[in-house]
């Protein structure tokens, strides 16, 4: 079996050739590669070297302070010496690959195109003579049967003049040509027979001889090319072995120090000895009577004083102790019920540990261990703070006692101080809360609550507590004028998009808030659709009065209502006339109604807090919208709200409204009170059971599902972008990136967009379906099952998506159960068509959940 014997046809010549090239392009690889390889060794020997000269430099006062006493110390100095080795081995090799193996490989390809230049020279020149050989007996051949047909000509002349007895002249001519011809024919018989016999000579020859001498010839030189090759390969992987003698005996050194860490005995006998010290001294606070010298009156040191100034604060005090008291009880009772558990916990893994030893198994037992330690410390402070809260108790609830029934006495007897006036007149006492009033409002737009005859007041101009203030005797009432956000037809900072929604009919009109591109003001503009949708910026200040083209108003509110009452055109250009005021919605909340509380959490477009909403004393959630945003990015967050408040799952997290009256400009929504998915998994994800995790896959689909059917593209879907609710349930969070379109494309770049989550198809063409959200949420998946660590870890956006487009997907997780990883493959599907949809993916995990 040989080049010679098996290759001589068409199709194994093209095949000689191809896998030629193929083997030349993989030399030229192999060359690039070796090259990065040797240049990624310098660099990384540079960066080691630069790594362990700062870790020895940072840490030598360390390590001579504890060396001889901790063996951490101890084996972290052996890490530093046999890594500072194991950089030199790897420059010694890497130096071998650049003079010696990149050399060979030079030469081998140098000679491997030369040689296949050669085969094609030769095996052209073969099959050009065979082909001359061909092209003469085909020649000779129609030569043959040319003269054949002449032949038959001429004997029928010559037969025709002998019958019809023609003279003697005519026969001689037909005679003539008749023995030229048959002359001619038989030499080319000759002829044809002799091509015939060269041509089957020289195919002998060709195919017995000349053919498989060339090709055994090549096969030859292609072999011995293979055996420097090896040789080239077999030095590449020699200078590339990290498990050769030299590096194992770093590994062994470094791993022999490590195994004489004792945890249990690190900070044992040498390192206490070395650096004991004395308890503590407590130290005592006394209450400094140097005060009293120049006081006199009814205080006493360190005594409590309960009279009539100090018996409400008193009060507040020893209740707010007592429900103190009663919580720190109830955490105490939870946390020691959790220590019980992270104990239990602590069991378990240990034993898993033993029956597997990985790093997985090992993250697991240190954050088990770190849960029951942390609980541990939450018992212990919980009991402290009992034990401070019963002593302050103790100490209020004797002065309580003390007093009884009786009211508690004066601070001030008899002259002690003179009767009259105080500075504010009026009292602020619990006893004269009964007698408040409250401002009345004037309402200029006939608007609003008239509820018993009454305006309603404005609540900006009160305290946030409602307090109210006693007016002076002689004192006039004042007035206050209505603020433009309490108009229902003023609807604060509206895109122009949500006006045309509203604006439908002639005559219709609303006043919003924008800013002025080039100078960033704000301005007031009156919305109006008349033929069309037209805006008109209302002119003026609070200063001046507030115009269109006519006479100023010292409100907004008056202009709008004589504007609207006198039915003549908001402009003489426009000829727009005001006809029906367009109320906020529902979903158009007052800013006022919104109390921020806390912050949790940072947006791309301001802060989110956890707040309430007064009106339905309802515990929320804000997204915030920075004021120094443009128009644009305004219009960016305010299009989360509209996408949202057309959803209702219980998978998707809930809206409330939009608040948008004055900046800063609110999404509410409601408030979940697990928090992100993401920091929910980090910390207790390896708590939960396989069970619960596939359930929360199983919620993820189902708001996904949800979604996919109305035709809404996600674009960010991930562990950061959903929330943990009540009983671990799962909605879907941050639309922020979402478009209502089945398909949708942007050319923008990439900088807003989360590579390691996206699809290949969305990174390539910019084009999103609902498949792209299939891909990202395959991802989800991962993060939910591996504790919410980042996907591709230690890989750039740049390499994960080389490697994406190479097959590369990331391993099936520890606890995943094996059909739910095969219904995260297809999520990974390379070609979208190919990808489950959302519906899909929910029954297949809602089936897989019954069996895990």
């Amino acid at each position: 079996m040989g080049f010679g014997t098996d290759l001589q046809g068409r199709s194994s010549h093209e095949a000689l050739l191809k896998v030629q090239d193929a083997e030349i392009r993989l030399l030229e690889t192999l060359k690039r590669f070796i090259t990065s390889r040797i240049e990624a060794d310098r660099q990384y020997t540079a960066s080691l070297t630069k790594m362990v000269y700062n870790a020895a430099k940072s840490d030598s006062n360390d390590l001579l302070e504890f060396q001889d006493c901790c063996s951490v110390f101890r084996a972290w100095d052996t890490i530093l010496k046999e890594t500072d080795i194991f950089i030199k081995q790897i420059r010694e090799h890497s130096d071998v690959l650049h003079s010696r193996t990149l050399d060979s490989l030079n030469f081998l390809i140098a000679e491997k195109k030369s040689a296949r230049r050669n085969y094609l020279d030769l095996r052209n020149a073969l099959d050009t003579e065979m082909s001359k050989r061909q092209e003469d007996v085909q020649k000779n051949k129609l030569e043959y049967g040319r003269l054949l047909d002449r032949l038959k000509l001429d004997k029928a002349k010559f037969q025709d003049a002998q019958t019809k007895g023609k003279g003697g002249s005519k026969v001689d001519d037909a005679k003539s040509r008749l023995i030229r011809t048959m002359s001619r024919l038989h030499n080319q018989h000759n002829d044809y027979i002799l091509a015939v016999a060269e041509a089957n000579n020289y195919q002998s020859i060709h195919c017995q001889q000349l053919l498989p001498a060339v090709l055994d010839c090549h096969q030859a030189i292609q072999e011995l090319f293979i055996r420097q090759l090896k040789f080239v390969l077999t030095d590449y992987a020699n200078m590339t072995d990290f498990t050769s003698r030299p590096f194992q005996d770093v590994a062994l050194h470094i791993s022999t120090d490590v195994e004489r860490i004792q945890p249990g005995s690190e900070y044992g006998s040498t390192f206490i000895s070395k650096f004991r010290s004395d308890p503590l001294t407590p130290i005592k606070f006394d209450f400094d009577h140097n005060f009293m010298d120049e006081y006199s009156g009814k205080l006493k040191p360190s005594e409590l004083v309960l009279d009539d100034l100090t018996f409400e604060n008193f009060q507040h005090r020893h209740t707010r102790y007592t429900h103190e008291l009663k919580q720190e009880q109830k955490a105490l009772e939870l946390h020691e019920a959790e220590l019980q558990d992270a104990a239990h916990a602590v069991m378990l893994s240990e034993q898993r540990m033993i029956e597997e030893s990985s790093s997985e198994r090992m993250k697991e037992l240190i954050e088990k261990h770190k849960q029951q330690e942390l609980e541990k410390k939450e018992v212990a402070e919980r009991k402290a703070h009992i034990s401070r809260l019963k002593d302050l108790i103790k100490l209020t609830e004797a002065s309580i006692t003390a007093l009884g029934d009786s009211n508690p006495p004066p601070a001030f007897e008899g002259n002690d101080i003179a009767d009259g006036e105080t500075e504010s007149n009026f009292s602020t006492s619990s006893r004269d809360k009964d007698k408040k009033f409250k401002f009345p409002s004037v309402h200029i737009f006939k608007r609003g609550d008239k509820s018993n005859g009454r305006q309603r007041p404005n609540c900006d101009d009160l305290d946030d507590d409602d307090t109210e203030v006693r007016p002076r005797a002689g004192d006039a009432i004042p007035t206050q004028k209505r603020r433009i956000e309490d108009e229902e037809w003023f609807h604060g900072v509206l895109p122009r998009e949500e006006v045309q929604r509203l604006l439908t009919e002639d005559g219709d009109y609303l006043v919003r808030e924008s800013k002025n591109r080039k100078t960033n003001e704000t301005q007031y503009v009156l919305s109006v659709f008349w033929q069309g949708h037209k805006h008109f910026i209302i002119q003026g200040s609070e200063e001046t009065g507030w115009r269109f083209e006519g006479a100023s108003y010292p409100t907004i509110q008056e202009l709008i209502q004589k504007q609207h009452a006198s039915g003549q055109p908001v402009t003489n250009k426009s000829q727009a006339i005001l006809q029906k005021a367009i109320v906020r919605e529902d979903w158009e909340l007052l800013n006022d109604h919104i109390h921020l509380e806390m912050k949790i959490g940072n947006g791309n477009f301001g802060e989110v807090y956890k707040g309430k909403y007064v009106p339905k004393n309802m515990v929320v959630a804000v997204k915030t919208c920075r004021d120094t945003l443009s128009e644009d990015q305004r219009k960016k967050f305010l299009l989360e709200g509209r996408i949202l408040k057309q959803y209702n799952h219980p998978n998707i997290v809930k809206f409330i409204g939009i608040a948008a009256q004055r900046q800063p400009v609110m999404i509410v929504m409601e408030f979940v009170p697990g928090g992100a998915l993401l920091t929910f998994l980090r910390k207790q994800g390896r708590l939960q059971s396989r069970r619960q995790l596939t359930q929360m896959c199983v919620d993820a689909a189902n708001g996904m599902s949800y979604l996919e059917n109305r035709g809404c593209i996600h674009r960010d879907l991930a562990a950061r972008n959903c929330l943990v609710g009540d009983n671990s349930v799962i909605k879907i969070s941050d639309f922020g990136m979402s478009r209502e379109e089945e398909e949708y494309t942007v050319s923008e770049g990439m900088k807003q967009i989360p590579i390691k989550w996206t699809a290949p198809e969305a990174l390539n063409y910019g084009k999103y379906t609902s498949l792209c959200d299939v891909w990202s949420y395959g991802i989800l998946m991962w993060e939910i099952f591996s504790a919410g660590q980042q996907p591709y870890t230690g890989w750039t956006n740049a390499q994960a998506r080389e490697k994406i487009d190479g097959g590369y997907r990331l391993p099936q997780p520890t606890d995943m159960p094996d059909s739910v990883y095969q219904i995260m493959k297809r999520c990974w599907e390379y070609q979208p068509e190919r990808r489950p949809h959302f519906k899909e993916i929910y029954e297949s995990l809602s089936d897989a959940v019954k069996r895990v």
